[in-house]
């Protein structure tokens, strides 16, 4: 009797030290992420409290709530230093909403829907990005579709360096600013995308764009730049754009208000979400968005004259900036320095955009790989999947007898010729396996394919 239980009881032990192997301390980043509502709204706290209760602080604390250098002359504002607080103070704001609308209404709305707790969570993100992005864009929209450069790229440069502007496109473009410098928070604490690198390099060059057209009055370009981005954004976080609506596609690889839809099981409104964004996608940002491009080559120097201006008056003051790097950086410490431009700086700028560009023809190429793949019958392969999930599968323990889980894993177990657990798919005479959420088969390509033969699958195509 004994000898029959050996196993059994050796099976409960290989199991409680598989959990108790999982059972680690918690990271900062793990605890940042977890207090995200308490760290962000603490700090708002207490500058407010500091604003309200010490009077004689209020001349330090007063640009982290409002907008810094008003003048009631013109009744517009100018740049400085004091925006760098209220940035700060909009990013801190922008995560403590994000993770409140993410963990207390869509999350909940979501599980309330039936949707699993992970489903749950990739459908809130999701609708928090699409209620940002289509928040801000219908903002910048208003400012461009009102001002005078509405159809006409040549007339962004027109009135340049004038530096007044007023209230709503400087806290337009100081949000937006903060936006990015909390996704760039967000990517570095969150779980780790395959496309970190990209995500990364273009949150960095849209915010040191973003930031150096600001502080060189060019509000007008920035303003119709960030239009034709977000509003690809409200369909798809640019972290996240991944395709088809095929129930064999992984849900990451849906449009941002497609995966959504997909999530509820509007399969057709999901296809028809797809089609709008890989449309809205291509029309702004390879057809309009070049037409930027080109306005900066070719317009710019026809409508702007090249040479120096002082900061304040924006008056003429020399054809030539001097031979040094050193007024480039003029603008960025005192509004009293000379503002100037030339063609290294129309390059500089352009340059940047056109970085820009590229990072989107590269998103867009694999959108379109996968749609292809899709449309051809195949089925949607993933190339930029979560990180989280390849590292789960590179992480978890093989047995040769039985694959154990921890909690919202499901166990598997591979023996002979049977893999309960495994979702079989047979079509013409074959079979291909996949694996499903946490519980997949955590083999290399050369173990996955031994174990594919031994349950006599061939590998999936």
């Amino acid at each position: 009797m004994a000898d029959v239980q050996v196993p059994e009881h050796k099976e409960r032990k290989e199991r409680n030290a598989y959990l108790s192997s999982r059972v680690k301390e918690t990271t900062f980043r793990e605890w940042v992420v977890a207090n995200q509502i308490g760290i962000s709204m603490t700090t708002l706290a207490m500058l407010l409290a500091l604003h309200n209760l010490y009077p004689s602080l209020r001349p330090y604390t007063a640009p982290f709530f409002q907008l810094s250098y008003y003048d009631e002359s013109t009744n517009s504002y100018v740049q400085g230093w004091d925006d760098v607080y209220f940035v700060f103070s909009a990013a801190v704001a922008l995560t403590g909403i994000r993770a409140i609308a993410i963990e207390w209404v869509m999350q909940p709305i979501a599980r309330a829907s039936g949707l699993k707790r992970k489903n749950a969570t990739r459908i809130a993100e999701q609708g928090w990005m699409a209620m940002y992005y289509g928040f801000i864009w219908m903002v910048g929209l208003y400012l461009w579709k009102t001002s005078y450069y509405w159809g006409d790229f040549a007339a962004m440069w027109s009135q340049w360096p004038a530096r007044p502007l007023s209230g709503m496109m400087k806290w337009y473009l100081l949000v937006e600013l903060a936006f990015l410098m909390q996704q760039i928070f967000v990517i570095h604490v969150e779980e780790r995308r395959k496309d970190h690198v990209q995500m990364l390099s273009h949150h960095i060059i849209t915010s040191a764009l973003l930031g150096s057209a600001y502080i060189y009055a060019m509000y007008n370009v920035s303003n119709v730049v960030l239009c034709l981005m977000d509003i690809v954004d409200v369909l798809l976080p640019v972290g996240e754009h991944r395709t088809s609506c095929s129930k064999e596609a992984p849900t990451n690889v849906l449009p941002q208000t497609a995966k959504i839809l997909k999530y509820l099981k509007y399969e057709t409104a999901c296809n028809i979400g797809f089609g709008l964004f890989m449309a809205t996608w291509f029309l702004t940002r390879h057809l309009i968005y070049p037409v930027v491009c080109w306005s900066v080559y070719h317009q710019l120097p026809l409508n702007l004259t090249y040479g120096c201006y002082t900061g304040s008056t924006s008056e003429f003051i020399s054809a030539e900036p001097p031979n040094s790097f050193a007024y480039m950086l003029g603008p960025y410490f005192s509004l009293d320095n000379p503002i100037c431009f030339n063609p290294t700086l129309k390059w500089m700028f352009l340059g940047l955009l056109l970085i820009i560009e590229g990072l989107s023809v590269l998103w867009f190429s694999m959108i379109v790989r996968v749609a292809y793949g899709v449309i051809c019958g195949g089925n949607a392969e993933d190339s930029r999947s979560d990180e989280e999930d390849e590292a789960e599968v590179e992480n978890q323990p093989v047995h040769s007898s039985v694959h154990l889980a921890a909690k919202d894993a499901t166990a598997e177990t591979v023996e002979g010729e049977h893999a309960p657990g495994l979702d079989r798919r047979r079509s013409n005479g074959t079979a291909s396996v996949r694996a499903r959420g946490r519980g997949r088969v955590p083999f290399d390509q050369s173990d996955r394919k031994a174990l594919l033969g031994r349950i006599g699958c061939e590998k999936p195509t």
